[in-house]
């Protein structure tokens, strides 16, 4: 891919663009600036080939500021293309991006190039434990290799704001992880490197900094039972230093207040979220442990688990008709959602 500049009048500099596919089409506007006039402005698009483009660009403007305005006319962030000048024939990479055009182009020719070794193309979701539309689709972002998760979380924050997505995103409460159809996988610490060979991932909002600081740490969703209302909590997570059954039972006990002798906890099938059970299932459908079973019960080896827990003093409670019939029609339309969701991904 690449574009030519030639200088137009004293200020203005015309930029021919030819887009590679699958990018979007230009934006057919202007970008207005009080007292100071144009920045770029989009010239002509080619009728017969909607990937050749012209706009015309202020040359006092930065090199950082220009490639924030090819932004929406190439389709990616500017972390993800070069600006060349040519001179005799050569490219030469322009790399001071606080200072003006004017003063940094000696030839009338520039070429932006997308570099396509060591990067991709990765399909984000923003995933939300406790929404009934918990995986929804965000934005493509495109990420080199050897990117620190940090500093991808920092260009989705930025990518998501330009492009308005409706999520409040923050440095230090979100998570990068894994995404297997629908189901969350493995966490990303920020010291580790982005795997620019997984072409989907998670981003999940956190109530709080996050808890998990090292791989060797397990990060599991929790939920808790409540018999004597019927009903469950929303969704919370520990994070175990270890897959003992008992470290787990104690975790929960911290985030409860409930003593360890009367938790009791269960797994449902492979205990991966998001979990497909009714509340009118949960006391009698799955098996309980407590803190004295056999500790290979919950089998807790990896990311992103669920598990269920209650205080055993409680007792069930005794339904009605109508408020069986209720919950019954309130669980198989959460029930419905999830899968719609499931078979979406």
């Amino acid at each position: 891919m690449y574009g030519c500049i030639n200088h137009h009048f004293n200020l203005l500099i015309l930029l021919d663009i030819t887009l590679s596919p699958p990018q979007p089409e230009a934006t057919l506007n202007t970008t207005n600036v009080p007292k100071g006039g144009m920045m770029m402005k989009v010239i002509s698009i080619n009728e017969e080939d909607k990937r050749k483009i012209q706009v015309q660009v202020d040359k006092r403007i930065t090199l950082a500021r220009l490639k924030m305005e090819l932004v929406p006319l190439i389709g990616i962030p500017p972390a993800g293309f070069r600006v060349y000048e040519i001179r005799n024939d050569e490219e030469y990479e322009m790399e001071r991006l606080n200072e003006r055009l004017m003063d940094i182009i000696s030839e009338p020719k520039l070429i932006v190039r997308l570099p396509q070794l060591d990067r991709a193309r990765i399909k984000l979701y923003l995933l939300q434990v406790n929404n009934t539309d918990l995986s929804k689709y965000m934005m493509e972002s495109i990420v080199a290799k050897d990117t620190l998760v940090r500093e991808f979380k920092k260009q989705i924050i930025e990518e998501a704001k330009a492009r308005r997505i409706d999520c409040v995103l923050e440095l230090d409460k979100m998570r990068l992880r894994d995404k297997l159809l629908v189901y969350p996988g493995s966490v990303y610490l920020d010291y580790q490197v982005i795997d620019t060979s997984m072409e989907t991932y998670y981003v999940e909002p956190l109530k709080g900094p996050e808890k998990k600081k090292h791989k060797g740490q397990i990060q599991v969703y929790v939920i808790r039972w409540r018999p004597s209302q019927c009903s469950v909590d929303p969704i919370e997570e520990i994070i175990l230093d270890n897959n003992d059954p008992k470290h787990a039972i104690e975790k929960l006990s911290e985030l409860s207040g409930v003593p360890t002798e009367y938790i009791y906890c269960a797994k449902y099938g492979l205990s991966l979220f998001p979990v497909e059970m009714s509340c009118l299932d949960i006391e009698n459908k799955l098996i309980w442990y407590s803190i004295t079973s056999d500790r290979s019960s919950l089998a807790l080896y990896d990311d992103g688990r669920v598990i269920y827990y209650k205080d055993n003093r409680e007792r069930m409670k005794e339904l009605t008709d109508k408020e069986r019939s209720e919950i019954q029609e309130a669980e198989e339309a959460r029930l419905k959602k999830i899968r719609e969701c499931r078979y979406q991904h």
